[in-house]
């Protein structure tokens, strides 16, 4: 991917992932099934996860993000599942960047319907992690039932409170305080991470290299109100990019937008 100018007027609701737009969404009804108990839909969720997407999203954020991971230590303390908020700045380092995190726990990343929509690969995505987000009150129910089944076997449950992608995007956009409802009604821990960009040493026309860095463990009576846990975990982040630097590479311009306009990038 080369440098690019990406044109926002919303830090909310702009998307700046290659997909937006162009996947025919479906929805999260009654009917979706969250839990799966059948064995042979187990057996080969275990093995694309653990033997296939493992590795292979070690080897991506590796090879091609340099990614490191600062601070892992901090979450031995941790006996339960819980909740990790990270920014979303890739499409496909992303995917992968919680269950290197986590491991060796299973991860699970709550999603926009959109991952689970593609077709054939939709059908694989769940195996792989993906939670996507109910589209009604019958799916809200058994949406919240399988996240207290993820933490109660010791899973840990990622959320990117950004919402969407901003490709290498090097600083903190505002974020919603919606998603952090789940550890406060669940009482598990909340832990936060946040990727920044560290300058290559060569070849430094190429997109930058990652460094996870991971918070120390939130504990539920460290708070009170979802709003109180989102600045926590905000607050976190934005303090590690303003104390560490993050390297930009594509440019983000504010730009206010009409009622003709959509979001565009050059």
């Amino acid at each position: 991917m080369g440098r690019k100018t990406f044109y926002y007027s919303d830090e909310l609701n702009d998307d700046f992932s290659p997909t937006n737009g162009k996947i025919n969404q479906r929805k999260i009804d009654g009917t979706y099934k969250y839990k799966h108990n059948n064995i042979f839909y187990k057996a080969l969720s275990f093995f694309l996860y653990r033997c296939l997407a493992t590795p292979i999203g070690w080897l991506y954020n590796k090879l091609k993000l340099g990614m490191r991971i600062k601070n892992r230590k901090a979450l031995k303390q941790l006996k339960g599942g819980y909740f990790l908020y990270a920014n979303h700045t890739q499409e496909v380092g992303d995917a992968f960047m919680p269950s290197l995190v986590s491991f060796p726990r299973a991860n699970k990343i709550i999603v926009n319907p959109d991952a689970v929509s593609i077709p054939v690969v939709g059908a694989i995505t769940p195996m792989l992690g993906a939670v996507p987000l109910p589209t009604g009150l019958d799916a809200t129910r058994n949406f919240l039932a399988y996240m207290n089944d993820c933490v109660a076997e010791g899973k840990v449950v990622t959320i990117y409170p950004e919402a969407h992608i901003w490709p290498y995007y090097n600083d903190i956009r505002k974020f919603r305080d919606a998603s952090f409802a789940y550890p406060i009604k669940l009482k598990v821990p909340t832990v936060a991470a946040v990727t920044i960009y560290r300058q290559r040493k060569i070849f430094k026309n190429l997109p930058p290299l990652s460094t996870v860095y991971v918070s120390q463990p939130i504990m539920p009576e460290e708070y009170t109100t979802r709003a109180e846990l989102c600045e926590k975990v905000y607050n976190f982040m934005k303090e590690t990019v303003d104390k560490y630097g993050s390297v930009g590479y594509h440019t983000y311009i504010y730009k206010e937008k009409t009622d003709n306009e959509d979001n565009c990038s050059m």
